[in-house]
Protein backbone atom coordinates (compact mmCIF):
# COMPACT_ATOMS: atom_id res chain seq x y z
CA UNK A 1 0.00 0.00 0.00
CA UNK A 2 1.68 3.24 -1.22
CA UNK A 3 2.36 6.39 1.46
CA UNK A 4 -0.66 8.44 -0.10
CA UNK A 5 -3.12 5.69 0.99
CA UNK A 6 -1.67 5.96 4.58
CA UNK A 7 -5.11 7.46 5.73
CA UNK A 8 -6.80 4.00 5.41
CA UNK A 9 -4.34 2.34 7.71
CA UNK A 10 -6.18 3.21 10.76
CA UNK A 11 -9.55 2.45 9.49
CA UNK A 12 -8.43 -1.18 8.18
CA UNK A 13 -6.44 -1.29 11.40
CA UNK A 14 -9.96 -0.07 13.19
CA UNK A 15 -12.07 -3.36 11.03
CA UNK A 16 -10.02 -6.01 12.27
CA UNK A 17 -12.69 -7.59 13.64
CA UNK A 18 -14.30 -7.96 11.10
CA UNK A 19 -11.51 -9.76 9.10
CA UNK A 20 -12.74 -12.69 7.34
CA UNK A 21 -9.95 -15.85 7.37
CA UNK A 22 -8.57 -15.65 3.70
CA UNK A 23 -6.45 -17.80 1.48
CA UNK A 24 -5.15 -15.20 -0.60
CA UNK A 25 -3.35 -12.19 -0.41
CA UNK A 26 -6.24 -10.08 -0.09
CA UNK A 27 -7.96 -8.76 2.96
CA UNK A 28 -11.12 -9.74 3.02
CA UNK A 29 -13.86 -8.39 5.55
CA UNK A 30 -17.77 -9.11 6.47
CA UNK A 31 -18.89 -5.34 7.53
CA UNK A 32 -22.53 -4.96 9.10
CA UNK A 33 -24.34 -2.09 7.08
CA UNK A 34 -28.03 -1.47 7.33
CA UNK A 35 -29.37 -3.93 8.79
CA UNK A 36 -27.40 -6.69 6.61
CA UNK A 37 -23.83 -7.66 5.80
CA UNK A 38 -21.33 -6.22 3.31
CA UNK A 39 -18.50 -8.28 1.62
CA UNK A 40 -15.46 -5.55 1.81
CA UNK A 41 -12.59 -7.00 -0.54
CA UNK A 42 -9.22 -4.58 -0.43
CA UNK A 43 -6.90 -5.88 -3.10
CA UNK A 44 -3.17 -6.07 -2.11
CA UNK A 45 -0.14 -7.78 -4.23
CA UNK A 46 -0.03 -11.10 -4.73
CA UNK A 47 2.14 -13.91 -2.99
CA UNK A 48 5.15 -14.83 -3.49
CA UNK A 49 6.16 -11.59 -3.70
CA UNK A 50 9.29 -12.05 -5.65
CA UNK A 51 6.93 -13.90 -8.43
CA UNK A 52 4.87 -11.30 -8.78
CA UNK A 53 7.52 -8.67 -9.26
CA UNK A 54 8.61 -11.16 -11.84
CA UNK A 55 5.19 -11.19 -13.49
CA UNK A 56 4.66 -7.22 -13.33
CA UNK A 57 7.72 -7.29 -14.77
CA UNK A 58 7.07 -9.36 -17.58
CA UNK A 59 3.57 -7.69 -18.13
CA UNK A 60 5.34 -4.28 -18.27
CA UNK A 61 7.34 -5.57 -21.42
CA UNK A 62 4.59 -6.67 -23.22
CA UNK A 63 4.67 -10.04 -22.45
CA UNK A 64 0.81 -10.86 -21.88
CA UNK A 65 -0.08 -12.31 -18.30
CA UNK A 66 -2.58 -13.73 -16.39
CA UNK A 67 -5.02 -11.03 -14.86
CA UNK A 68 -4.09 -12.17 -11.25
CA UNK A 69 -0.65 -11.10 -11.52
CA UNK A 70 -1.46 -7.36 -12.90
CA UNK A 71 -1.89 -4.74 -9.89
CA UNK A 72 -4.55 -4.38 -8.16
CA UNK A 73 -6.47 -2.15 -9.24
CA UNK A 74 -6.36 -3.53 -12.27
CA UNK A 75 -7.59 -6.71 -10.38
CA UNK A 76 -10.76 -4.72 -8.90
CA UNK A 77 -11.78 -3.84 -12.34
CA UNK A 78 -11.29 -6.87 -14.11
CA UNK A 79 -13.55 -8.60 -10.99
CA UNK A 80 -16.36 -5.58 -10.94
CA UNK A 81 -16.51 -5.94 -15.02
CA UNK A 82 -17.13 -9.70 -14.60
CA UNK A 83 -19.55 -9.47 -11.80
CA UNK A 84 -21.68 -6.97 -13.44
CA UNK A 85 -21.33 -8.94 -16.79
CA UNK A 86 -22.74 -11.86 -15.44
CA UNK A 87 -25.30 -10.31 -13.43
CA UNK A 88 -26.59 -8.64 -17.30
CA UNK A 89 -26.44 -12.09 -18.50
CA UNK A 90 -28.76 -13.55 -15.89
CA UNK A 91 -25.97 -15.55 -13.86
CA UNK A 92 -25.76 -15.29 -10.06
CA UNK A 93 -23.38 -13.59 -8.63
CA UNK A 94 -23.96 -11.38 -5.27
CA UNK A 95 -24.63 -8.02 -6.60
CA UNK A 96 -22.08 -4.97 -6.21
CA UNK A 97 -23.17 -2.23 -3.78
CA UNK A 98 -21.75 1.00 -2.23
CA UNK A 99 -18.68 0.88 -0.51
CA UNK A 100 -20.21 1.69 3.17
CA UNK A 101 -16.46 2.86 4.40
CA UNK A 102 -15.77 5.88 1.77
CA UNK A 103 -12.26 6.66 3.76
CA UNK A 104 -10.73 3.59 1.69
CA UNK A 105 -11.75 5.35 -1.13
CA UNK A 106 -8.25 5.80 -2.58
CA UNK A 107 -7.34 1.98 -2.53
CA UNK A 108 -8.38 -0.80 -4.59
CA UNK A 109 -11.80 -1.89 -2.70
CA UNK A 110 -14.73 -3.66 -4.01
CA UNK A 111 -17.98 -3.70 -1.75
CA UNK A 112 -20.44 -6.47 -2.70
CA UNK A 113 -23.57 -7.99 -0.89
CA UNK A 114 -22.73 -10.63 1.77
CA UNK A 115 -23.97 -13.98 0.53
CA UNK A 116 -24.90 -16.76 3.93
CA UNK A 117 -24.92 -20.20 2.37
CA UNK A 118 -22.90 -23.34 2.24
CA UNK A 119 -20.22 -24.07 -0.17
CA UNK A 120 -19.36 -26.59 -2.54
CA UNK A 121 -16.51 -27.76 -0.20
CA UNK A 122 -18.57 -27.72 2.82
CA UNK A 123 -21.25 -29.99 1.60
CA UNK A 124 -18.65 -32.00 -0.38
CA UNK A 125 -17.38 -32.97 3.33
CA UNK A 126 -20.55 -33.15 4.75
CA UNK A 127 -19.78 -37.05 5.23
CA UNK A 128 -23.57 -37.69 6.94
CA UNK A 129 -25.01 -37.25 3.26
CA UNK A 130 -25.20 -39.72 0.52
CA UNK A 131 -24.54 -38.99 -2.97
CA UNK A 132 -27.86 -39.10 -3.62
CA UNK A 133 -28.71 -36.79 -0.70
CA UNK A 134 -26.51 -34.20 -2.47
CA UNK A 135 -26.90 -34.97 -5.78
CA UNK A 136 -30.13 -31.85 -6.09
CA UNK A 137 -27.46 -29.27 -5.27
CA UNK A 138 -24.73 -31.39 -7.47
CA UNK A 139 -27.11 -31.13 -10.41
CA UNK A 140 -27.77 -27.74 -9.83
CA UNK A 141 -24.24 -26.43 -10.02
CA UNK A 142 -22.97 -28.41 -13.29
CA UNK A 143 -26.34 -27.82 -15.18
CA UNK A 144 -25.44 -24.16 -14.52
CA UNK A 145 -21.77 -24.53 -15.51
CA UNK A 146 -23.27 -26.34 -19.16
CA UNK A 147 -25.96 -23.71 -19.72
CA UNK A 148 -22.98 -21.24 -18.86
CA UNK A 149 -20.58 -22.67 -20.95
CA UNK A 150 -23.11 -23.02 -23.80
CA UNK A 151 -24.02 -19.46 -23.83
CA UNK A 152 -20.19 -18.25 -23.88
CA UNK A 153 -19.54 -20.50 -26.95
CA UNK A 154 -22.51 -19.37 -28.72
CA UNK A 155 -21.48 -15.42 -28.11
CA UNK A 156 -17.16 -16.56 -27.89
CA UNK A 157 -17.45 -14.70 -25.00
CA UNK A 158 -14.28 -14.75 -22.49
CA UNK A 159 -15.64 -13.24 -19.44
CA UNK A 160 -18.60 -16.21 -19.10
CA UNK A 161 -16.48 -18.31 -17.35
CA UNK A 162 -15.21 -18.70 -13.88
CA UNK A 163 -10.70 -19.73 -14.08
CA UNK A 164 -11.09 -19.86 -9.96
CA UNK A 165 -13.88 -22.34 -9.61
CA UNK A 166 -12.36 -23.93 -6.64
CA UNK A 167 -14.88 -25.82 -3.98
CA UNK A 168 -14.60 -22.60 -1.72
CA UNK A 169 -15.68 -19.98 -4.79
CA UNK A 170 -18.91 -21.85 -5.59
CA UNK A 171 -21.97 -21.46 -2.31
CA UNK A 172 -25.43 -22.45 -2.41
CA UNK A 173 -27.67 -19.97 -1.17
CA UNK A 174 -31.31 -18.50 -1.34
CA UNK A 175 -32.04 -21.70 -3.91
CA UNK A 176 -28.87 -20.57 -6.44
CA UNK A 177 -25.74 -21.36 -7.17
CA UNK A 178 -23.24 -18.35 -6.40
CA UNK A 179 -20.15 -17.98 -8.02
CA UNK A 180 -17.43 -15.65 -6.40
CA UNK A 181 -13.95 -14.38 -6.71
CA UNK A 182 -13.14 -13.56 -10.12
CA UNK A 183 -9.56 -12.33 -9.91
CA UNK A 184 -8.29 -15.21 -12.14
CA UNK A 185 -8.80 -14.83 -16.01
CA UNK A 186 -7.34 -15.17 -19.28
CA UNK A 187 -9.54 -13.21 -21.39
CA UNK A 188 -7.56 -13.96 -24.48
CA UNK A 189 -7.40 -17.23 -24.38
CA UNK A 190 -10.09 -19.58 -27.14
CA UNK A 191 -13.62 -20.50 -24.83
CA UNK A 192 -12.60 -24.05 -25.06
CA UNK A 193 -9.39 -23.88 -23.43
CA UNK A 194 -11.18 -21.41 -20.63
CA UNK A 195 -14.25 -24.47 -20.34
CA UNK A 196 -11.61 -26.74 -19.59
CA UNK A 197 -9.67 -24.41 -16.98
CA UNK A 198 -12.90 -24.18 -15.14
CA UNK A 199 -13.94 -27.94 -14.94
CA UNK A 200 -10.85 -29.22 -14.08
CA UNK A 201 -10.52 -26.82 -11.03
CA UNK A 202 -13.88 -27.35 -9.96
CA UNK A 203 -13.68 -31.46 -10.42
CA UNK A 204 -10.07 -31.72 -8.70
CA UNK A 205 -11.18 -29.90 -5.75
CA UNK A 206 -13.70 -31.27 -5.37
CA UNK A 207 -12.80 -34.90 -5.66
CA UNK A 208 -10.41 -33.68 -3.29
CA UNK A 209 -12.97 -32.69 -0.98
CA UNK A 210 -15.37 -36.21 -1.43
CA UNK A 211 -14.33 -38.96 0.30
CA UNK A 212 -13.12 -41.56 -2.08
CA UNK A 213 -15.72 -44.11 -2.47
CA UNK A 214 -17.81 -40.75 -3.66
CA UNK A 215 -15.90 -39.58 -6.17
CA UNK A 216 -16.94 -41.60 -9.23
CA UNK A 217 -20.93 -41.48 -8.33
CA UNK A 218 -20.66 -37.53 -8.55
CA UNK A 219 -18.48 -37.38 -11.45
CA UNK A 220 -21.18 -39.30 -13.20
CA UNK A 221 -23.46 -37.09 -12.18
CA UNK A 222 -21.22 -34.67 -13.55
CA UNK A 223 -21.20 -36.52 -17.13
CA UNK A 224 -25.09 -36.47 -17.12
CA UNK A 225 -25.32 -32.92 -16.88
CA UNK A 226 -22.25 -31.64 -18.81
CA UNK A 227 -22.60 -32.37 -22.77
CA UNK A 228 -19.43 -29.93 -24.11
CA UNK A 229 -17.89 -33.04 -26.14
CA UNK A 230 -14.49 -30.42 -27.34
CA UNK A 231 -14.25 -29.76 -23.35
CA UNK A 232 -14.13 -33.27 -22.78
CA UNK A 233 -11.69 -34.29 -25.66
CA UNK A 234 -9.24 -31.22 -24.82
CA UNK A 235 -9.13 -32.87 -21.44
CA UNK A 236 -7.94 -36.53 -22.55
CA UNK A 237 -5.47 -34.74 -25.28
CA UNK A 238 -4.14 -32.74 -22.28
CA UNK A 239 -3.73 -35.70 -20.25
CA UNK A 240 -2.81 -38.70 -21.88
CA UNK A 241 -1.70 -37.30 -25.58
CA UNK A 242 1.15 -34.93 -23.64
CA UNK A 243 4.28 -35.52 -24.37
CA UNK A 244 7.15 -37.42 -22.22
CA UNK A 245 4.23 -39.73 -20.56
CA UNK A 246 6.74 -41.25 -18.63
CA UNK A 247 7.62 -38.23 -16.79
CA UNK A 248 4.45 -37.13 -16.56
CA UNK A 249 3.12 -40.26 -14.98
CA UNK A 250 6.20 -40.91 -12.67
CA UNK A 251 5.19 -37.54 -11.40
CA UNK A 252 1.83 -38.22 -11.08
CA UNK A 253 3.08 -41.69 -8.98
CA UNK A 254 5.14 -39.02 -6.57
CA UNK A 255 2.04 -37.14 -6.10
CA UNK A 256 0.27 -39.94 -5.08
CA UNK A 257 3.18 -41.61 -2.55
CA UNK A 258 3.76 -38.29 -0.94
CA UNK A 259 -0.57 -37.96 -0.50
CA UNK A 260 -2.71 -40.66 -1.21
CA UNK A 261 -5.30 -38.22 -1.27
CA UNK A 262 -4.63 -36.05 -3.98
CA UNK A 263 -6.49 -36.27 -7.07
CA UNK A 264 -4.59 -35.98 -9.80
CA UNK A 265 -5.14 -35.30 -13.96
CA UNK A 266 -4.92 -39.44 -14.66
CA UNK A 267 -7.54 -40.03 -11.53
CA UNK A 268 -9.87 -37.72 -13.18
CA UNK A 269 -9.45 -39.53 -16.70
CA UNK A 270 -10.67 -42.68 -14.77
CA UNK A 271 -13.73 -40.96 -12.73
CA UNK A 272 -14.44 -39.26 -15.93
CA UNK A 273 -14.04 -41.93 -18.80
Amino acid sequence: MSSRNSDALPLLRGIERYRISSLHSNACYKIPSHGSFVFLKVYRPKRPAATYAVRRFLGGMGFRQPVEYTSPGERRAFEEKTLRHWKAHGFTVPDIVDNPLKELGGIPVLATRFIEGLTLREMARNSSRSVEDRSGELRALFTEVAARHGSAFAAADPLLFHIDANTRNILFAENAVYHVDFEMGRPWEPPVLSATREVLKLLVTLAEDLDPESRAPVMKIFRDCYHHDEVFQRIRTGVIDRPFQSFHRFSNERKKKRNPHKVTLYDLMEYLW
